[in-house]
C-alpha cells in the first residue's frame, strides 16, 4: 500500500492541469480514484469504468477538471458515485494548504470535540465547513511547527480529527463543552475565512525552509528601509531567499518559466556578485572615458535608471526593483558603496526619492557606449531595494558602524537538519495561487505608492512611534547603552517603530509577528550588529542587555551582571 505522500504524488502527477487530464486512460483514472480513502467504501465509480462505460469516464475527466479549477466558494463539484468525500480528498491532495477533507471521520471528530451545530454534508455546504477546519488548523499549528518543522496543512487536521474520532467518544453538553463552543465561535469570527497561499509555502515549494518569523522580519525590513543585509553561515539559503522573493514579484515571464533571465527582458531583479578588487564605485556606476568621450555605463546603472523610469511613469502601480549584491563584504563596502551610503543618509523627499543625488559626470549632455543618454546625477527611487548577502570568514571584511546604521541586518545562524530533511517533500503551488500571492505582496510592498520611501512620511512615522507599546523598553535600553557609547539615534528609533508596525500588521500571506517578537528582531537587526570588539569592551554592555531582556526566572548572573562581571 502506498504511503500518504506517495498517494498525493500520484494524484498531483495525473491531475497537474487540464491537458494532463485529457491524456488519462481508464486505467489511470482508476489509479487516481484508488488513492482516496473514500474508494475503500465506495467502489461504484471504479466498477463502472472497469466495465468500459465510456460516457462515465468522460464525465469523470470533466469532474477532474472542475476540481482543478475549483475556487472554494461555490458548491464543491460532484457527480454520480463521486460525492463530497471523494472530491474533498482529491482537492486536499492537490492543494493541502487550501482545501480540507469532509467525510465520516472528520465530521464525527468535529462532533466529538463539541464545536456546535454542523452543516449538512452536501456539496453546496462545503464552504460552510471552512471555519471549523481553519480553527482547528490554527490550534494545532504550533505542535506541527515544533515537531515537523513546517506549516500545518489540512491533511494534519484530517489526521487529528481521525485520532479524535477513533479515541474519544462524543461529548455530552456540559458547561466545559459550552465554554469550548463559545471560544470557537469567538475565534471563528476573528478568522479571515479566505483561501490564500502563504509566502513560507512558496519557499517550501522551491525546496527551501525558513522560519515564518524570519520571512516576516525580512519582508518588513525591506518595506521599512529598502536596504537589508543577510548575514550568517554559508549555505543557509541567504542568497536564495533574496532571489526567490524577487523572482516571485518579477513581471518577466521567463522568471516564472524558470528560464534564464537577463536585462533585455522585463526583469525587476539584478544579481550582482561583488569582486574583491573593487576600490571605488566604478564597477557599479561606470565612469566617463576621456578617450572615447563617452560614459562607460554598467548593467547596475542601467538597472537603477530602469527602476527610476518605471516609478516616474507608473507611480503607485510601479514594480519594485531588487538589486542583490552577493558576497557584499568580499571588498570594503565603504569603498565601492560610498556614494550609496551617503545618499541613503540624506533621507527621502516628499516623493520618496533620496534627497541627495549620486554624481555621475559634470557634462550637460552625455551618452554611453550604447548611445543611451546618461544623466549627470541620479536620485535613488523609492521602488529600488538593495539586498546584500555576506559571509564572515578570513577572506571578508567587517562592516563599519556607518554601514550597519543604514541597513537592517538579518542573521541566519540556525541549522535544523530535521527540518531540512522534511524539505524534500515540498508541495507544488498552482500558478493561480502564485498569481494571488504575487498580487497581495505587491499591493502591500507598494504601500500606496510610497514603497520604501515611507520613512519620509512624518505622520506615519509619528503614528508608528506613538502606537509602539514597548516605547519605555526602548528608552530604557538606550539609556543603559549610553555609558558605553553604544546607544542609537533618532533615525534608528524611527526605523524600529516602522518595522514593528509593519511586522505586526503584515499581510496574512506573510505572517504577522507579535509586538515583543517584532521588537526582538528590531533590536537584533538595528542595535546588536554594532557590538564589536574585544571582551573587555563588550562584556559589561552585553550583560546589561541580558538583564534588560531577562525575566524574574533568569539566573542570578543575568539579573545582577555587575556582581558576576569578571572584567573590572
Amino acid at each position: 500500500m502506498n504511503t500518504l505522500i506517495e498517494r498525493r504524488e500520484i494524484v498531483k502527477k495525473y491531475l497537474t492541469n487540464e491537458e494532463a487530464v485529457n491524456r488519462l486512460t481508464n486505467e489511470k483514472i482508476i489509479e487516481v480514484l484508488k488513492q482516496t480513502f473514500a474508494a475503500r467504501g465506495n467502489k461504484s465509480a471504479i466498477t463502472k469504468i472497469n466495465e468500459g462505460n465510456a460516457e462515465y469516464a468522460i464525465e469523470v475527466k470533466k469532474w477532474f477538471k472542475d476540481l482543478i479549477n475549483y475556487d472554494g466558494e461555490k458548491p464543491i463539484p460532484t457527480i454520480e458515485n463521486l460525492k463530497v468525500a471523494f472530491a474533498s480528498q482529491l482537492l486536499t491532495m492537490l492543494f493541502p494548504y487550501k482545501f480540507y477533507i469532509v467525510n465520516e471521520s472528520t465530521i464525527e471528530g468535529i462532533k466529538n470535540l463539541g464545536l456546535g451545530e454542523l452543516p449538512e454534508n452536501k456539496p453546496e455546504n462545503y464552504p460552510q465547513w471552512r471555519p471549523f477546519f481553519e480553527y482547528l488548523k490554527e490550534r494545532i499549528n504550533k505542535v506541527i511547527q515544533e515537531d515537523l518543522g513546517r506549516p500545518v496543512d489540512f491533511y494534519d487536521v484530517d489526521q487529528f480529527l481521525w485520532y479524535i474520532y477513533k479515541n474519544f467518544p462524543s461529548q455530552s453538553k456540559t458547561k466545559e463543552n459550552e465554554k469550548k463552543l463559545s471560544e470557537f465561535n469567538e475565534k471563528a469570527k476573528e478568522l479571515e475565512i479566505t483561501i490564500e497561499t502563504k509566502l513560507i509555502e512558496y519557499f517550501i515549494s522551491k525546496g527551501y525552509r525558513f522560519k515564518e518569523s524570519q520571512i516576516c522580519a525580512f519582508y518588513s525590513a525591506l518595506k521599512t528601509k529598502g536596504f537589508v543585509i543577510l548575514s550568517g553561515l554559508s549555505g543557509t539559503g541567504k542568497t536564495k531567499l533574496a532571489q526567490l522573493f524577487a523572482e516571485l514579484l518579477c513581471p518577466c515571464k521567463k522568471c516564472h518559466n524558470e528560464e534564464k533571465a537577463n536585462l533585455l527582458c522585463e526583469c525587476n531583479h539584478l544579481f550582482f556578485p561583488v569582486r574583491p578588487d573593487w576600490r571605488d564605485g566604478k564597477p557599479l556606476l561606470g565612469y566617463y572615458n576621456p578617450l572615447t568621450e563617452k560614459y562607460e555605463s554598467t548593467h547596475f546603472l542601467q538597472f537603477i535608471l530602469k527602476a527610476k523610469k518605471d516609478y516616474e511613469n507608473s507611480k503607485d502601480k510601479a514594480n519594485p526593483f531588487f538589486i542583490i549584491l552577493d558576497e557584499m563584504n568580499l571588498s570594503h563596502v565603504e569603498y565601492y558603496f560610498a556614494d550609496f551610503l551617503s545618499v541613503l543618509e540624506s533621507g527621502r523627499d516628499e516623493n520618496g526619492f533620496t534627497k541627495e543625488a549620486i554624481k555621475l559626470h559634470s557634462f550637460n549632455k552625455l551618452k554611453d557606449q550604447n548611445d543611451n543618454e546618461i544623466p549627470s546625477e541620479i536620485k535613488l527611487p523609492p521602488n529600488l531595494y538593495i539586498i546584500g548577502t555576506v559571509n564572515i570568514d578570513e577572506t571578508t571584511y567587517m562592516f563599519s558602524p556607518k554601514v550597519l546604521d543604514r541597513a537592517f541586518t538579518l542573521e541566519f545562524r540556525e541549522v535544523d537538519f530535521e527540518r531540512y530533511r522534511n524539505g524534500f517533500n515540498q508541495e507544488d503551488i498552482h500558478e493561480n495561487e502564485l498569481n494571488e500571492l504575487r498580487t497581495k505582496l505587491l499591493e502591500s510592498l507598494r504601500n500606496n505608492g510610497k514603497f520604501c520611501g515611507v520613512i519620509a512620511d512624518k505622520e506615519e512615522v509619528r503614528g508608528a512611534i506613538n502606537n509602539l507599546k514597548e516605547q519605555d523598553k526602548l528608552v530604557e535600553l538606550n539609556n543603559l547603552l549610553q555609558p558605553y557609547d553604544l546607544h542609537f539615534g533618532y533615525r534608528v528609533l524611527n526605523e524600529i517603530a516602522l518595522f514593528v508596525k509593519y511586522a505586526t500588521n503584515a499581510p496574512g500571506v506573510v505572517g504577522k509577528l507579535e509586538e515583543k517578537t517584532a521588537l526582538d528582531y528590531a533590536v537584533l537587526m538595528k542595535v546588536l550588529p554594532k557590538f564589536y570588539g574585544p571582551r573587555q569592551k563588550l562584556e559589561k554592555p552585553l550583560r546589561v542587555i541580558l538583564k534588560w531582556t531577562s525575566s524574574d526566572r533568569a539566573p542570578d548572573w543575568v539579573k545582577d551582571p555587575q556582581k558576576y562581571c569578571f572584567i573590572k
